[in-house]
């Protein structure tokens, strides 16, 4: 059959092409399409491109004014020695890049991998393509879980469609030959072939901005609080910037400083430089991407493709998880285990009727592969119309030749009067099995009519196989405080069997949510743990009310019932053997559809976050420091034109190298599944803010009493303020890298030593022109006994505030808890 239409794409008027419904596009219509570029160019989606990845790593504003900085030390002739901070910052931007792009690479290829695929018939045969190689009016083949990658209209059979990815609601749209399908919205039942007439940006979901065929970004706390940190340290980095420069030119005009222009631009330079990069969290913000790409590549390995870097701070976040029963804790192979003929029918008749109708409605789900697996070897019955499963109907129905229709589903979804078989289903269910009703009617069932009450012909049983290691990952979860949540299609006393099998705490609070309004199911939604019969409305308002009461919401799905919560989750894992639609929205594709790696890939996020809550805390108690401290000498620096911030570049080696840079990042690798707890900004703030106060206190002391009360000489007040936060930063190291293992005793035992290695060598080496910029000759005997009751003192004063901050922070966290259920 053919037809002549004609297409308008792009605005540009096309010649007619014919419409084959037998063999679709021809190898050679394809080639034409091909070389006049009518083809889907949907661009390719990846996580960062090279332009982002190279601006984040190497000319962000923060790298920018390092490099600035370093070219006013140059114009100054700083010496050479207190450059080690370009050091650090290319070293930074070279591991960002390498591991930047290496994430990117490998999950280009993971894409590829899971990249959606469509059906399209060319030369009279359904072949696979991916959506970038459709061209102007292929025939693309649509089935239940198909996301529907371009604009088009249908030419052959009917499908049922979501649009809700597009319009915000979501009802099934029944699509006959000649109406219209969009892209971004998936299919849920049905067969049927539509014909592409918009291609790439003319699509109207990419007019959208392409909404409908990407997953909802993670609201990641650590990217707001990372953004805010920022905006913070930029402030005063420019405002104290601004005073310094103004102070400089105002020395020139006091007496006496005329003539050393040259030296107070050089001592100037070297104040601003040590005060503005010790402000500067240099790395902290490459640390996170690089952080979060190794992540991102260890997820790899294990088969599970990130679609945003930061779900796995969602994932990790997690306090509970939401699971399909099928093929999570069961492997989603069915079996068919009796068919129980109950009307008068013989049992060979009763399986001919269901194959025949799975068959007709080319369903192609768990229980129709088990059926067709089973019945294979018998003949069909004569059928001329058939309406294929939705998880909305809980049914699918055939009509036979000789004028019978026949219902198989949900008992509860299909109207009968047989009590007795209910009661048998009953007892099949409460021994975990799935269990469908096969009922008989004698008029045509209309697919938007409700059902009427039939004869029932018999039951058909099938059995899920349990996971060997279901009870083992189950078990994980509870130990670290994930709660579970089976939410599914089934009867809640078969998915209760087997959430008793796989050991969920719970088990016994069951409900079926089978034609319960959807305000009441987000009112109980709190109160049980397997919910039964639920539609994926359903499925979606339980998602938000436990996100109401406070919790983080991970969900695993792989149907077209699923979307709806994948789309609301905080956290969404779909599985690769799953629809298309499901994995398009998901933040995490599991590649091996394997419900075993979970736990692993929860570790893996929790390990991200654990260490970079102690990595960056140790960052920021630099920041603090230098940021009060440049504040506290600029004020006394207009009182008296000889005290300027007294620290440079070098004064810090110690601390920024060592405690800083090769500490942060050796934490940051480190596994860690610790339960995460509290907002990630508060608890970097409780634990900053002792070290930074006891870090202040350390050089107030030495330049307000050493100076002002004792009449110190201001290099040394400097020296024994550089030995002392030196040494307490490593102190810091060690209170961040509790409580200790076996990983973090050799971090800080070797960090120690080396410390305490570059101090005598640079003693003993460099004494008279030090490395670190000390002046080792004003000390003696008396000095190097003040600067130790200086340190014992500090340590003490630490570890007191570290309790007030610890008790403080509970009695928050308590109180917050307490008020999640302040409304109920």
């Amino acid at each position: 059959m053919f037809k002549h239409v004609r297409i308008k794409n792009n605005n540009i008027d096309r010649e007619d092409f014919p419409l084959d419904l037998e063999n679709g596009l021809t190898s050679t219509q394809v080639l034409e399409r091909q070389q006049n570029n009518l083809i889907n160019k949907t661009g390719k989606h990846v996580s960062k491109s090279y332009f982002k990845i190279i601006y984040e790593n190497v000319v962000n504003f923060w790298n920018l004014l390092l490099f600035a900085i370093a070219a006013l030390m140059i114009i100054a002739k700083i010496s050479i020695t207190s450059y080690a901070f370009l050091v650090i910052l290319l070293a930074n931007i070279a591991i960002g890049l390498y591991q930047d792009i290496r994430a990117r690479k490998l999950l280009d290829k993971l894409k590829v991998v899971s990249a959606p695929k469509v059906s399209v018939l060319r030369d009279g045969k359904l072949v696979s393509i991916t959506a970038d190689q459709i061209v102007l009016s292929d025939l693309v083949e649509l089935r239940q879980g198909s996301q529907i990658v371009c604009d088009g209209s249908i030419v052959k059979g009917f499908i049922e469609v979501n649009e809700s990815l597009l319009t915000g609601e979501p009802v099934n749209i029944l699509k006959n030959v000649g109406d219209s399908v969009y892209s971004g919205s998936f299919a849920t039942s049905g067969c049927a072939y539509y014909r592409v007439e918009q291609l790439g940006k003319a699509n109207y979901a990419e007019k959208l901005q392409s909404k409908a065929k990407k997953f909802k970004k993670a609201k990641s706390e650590i990217l707001m609080s990372i953004k805010g940190i920022f905006k913070v340290i930029g402030f005063f980095v420019i405002l104290l910037a601004v005073g310094l420069g103004l102070v400089y030119e105002g020395k020139l005009q006091w007496p006496g400083f005329e003539n050393m222009k040259d030296s107070v631009f050089q001592s100037t330079v070297g104040s601003i430089s040590g005060s503005l990069v010790a402000m500067i969290p240099i790395g902290m913000y490459l640390l996170t991407s690089i952080t979060l790409a190794v992540g991102a590549i260890r997820l790899a390995k294990q088969n599970t493709l990130t679609q945003d870097m930061y779900c796995i701070e969602m994932l990790a976040r997690a306090d509970i998880l939401c699971l399909d029963k099928t093929g999570t804790l069961t492997d989603g192979n069915l079996n068919v285990r009796e068919i129980i003929p109950t009307g008068g029918i013989s049992e060979r008749d009763l399986a001919k009727i269901v194959y025949t109708l799975v068959m007709q409605t080319g369903d192609k789900n768990a229980t129709a592969r088990a059926i067709i697996d089973k019945f294979s070897n018998l003949n069909q019955f004569d059928a001329y119309s058939a309406i294929p499963f939705s998880s909305d109907r809980k049914f699918s129905a055939v009509m036979l030749e000789d004028g019978r229709s026949i219902v198989m589903g949900a008992r509860e979804f299909i109207p009968h009067n047989c009590p007795e078989v209910d009661e048998k289903c009953k007892l099949y269910e409460a021994d975990g099995l799935r269990v469908l009703l096969i009922v008989q009617q004698r008029h045509v069932v209309n697919i938007n009519e409700p059902l009427e009450e039939g004869e029932v012909l018999g039951i058909l049983v099938l059995e899920d196989h349990i996971r060997d290691d279901a009870y083992d990952n189950i078990e994980w979860f509870k130990n670290n405080d994930v709660g579970i949540r089976i939410i599914t299609g089934d009867n809640p006393a078969s998915a209760g069997e087997v959430a008793r099998r796989a050991g969920i705490e719970g088990y016994e609070k069951q409900i079926s949510l089978e034609g319960m309004p959807l305000e009441e199911v987000r009112h109980i939604a709190r109160d049980y743990v397997i919910f039964g019969r639920v539609s994926p409305e359903q499925k979606e308002v339980i998602i938000e009310a436990l996100q109401d009461d406070g919790h983080t919401v991970a969900m695993t799905g792989d149907g077209v019932n699923d979307i709806l919560a994948l789309r609301v989750a905080d956290c969404s894992i779909a599985m690769a053997s799953g629809s298309d639609a499901a994995k398009t929205v998901s933040h995490l594709v599991s590649l091996d559809s394997n419900f075993s790696s979970l736990p692993s890939v929860v570790k893996e996020g929790r390990r991200v976050i654990n260490n970079l809550q102690r990595a960056i805390s140790v960052f920021l108690v630099k920041t603090v420091f230098a940021i009060v401290l440049t504040g506290v000498f600029l004020i006394w620096g207009l009182s008296d034109n000889n005290i300027t911030y007294p620290f440079v570049t070098n004064n810090m080696y110690l601390w920024e190298i060592l405690f800083i840079g090769i500490g942060s990042l050796f934490l940051s690798l480190q596994p860690n599944d610790e339960r995460i707890q509290s907002k990630f900004l508060l608890n970097i703030l409780f634990k900053i803010t002792p070290a930074s106060l006891i870090q202040i206190f350390i050089v107030l002391f030495y330049f307000l009493v050493g100076k002002l009360a004792l009449g110190w000489d201001v290099e040394l007040a400097k020296t024994l303020a550089v030995i002392s936060f030196s040494v307490f930063s490593f102190v810091i190291l060690i209170r961040v890298c509790m409580p200790f293992d076996i990983y973090r005793i050799f971090l800080t035992v070797g960090l120690g030593f080396v410390g305490l290695m570059a101090i005598l060598a640079d003693y003993f080496a460099f004494k008279e022109k030090s490395i670190f910029g000390l002046s080792y000759s004003l000390l003696n005997g008396r000095y190097v006994a003040i600067l130790f009751v200086v340190l014992v003192v500090s340590i003490a004063a630490y570890v007191g505030l570290e309790i007030l901050f610890d008790r403080l922070h509970q009695f928050m966290d308590r109180r917050k808890e307490e008020q999640k259920y302040d409304h109920f």
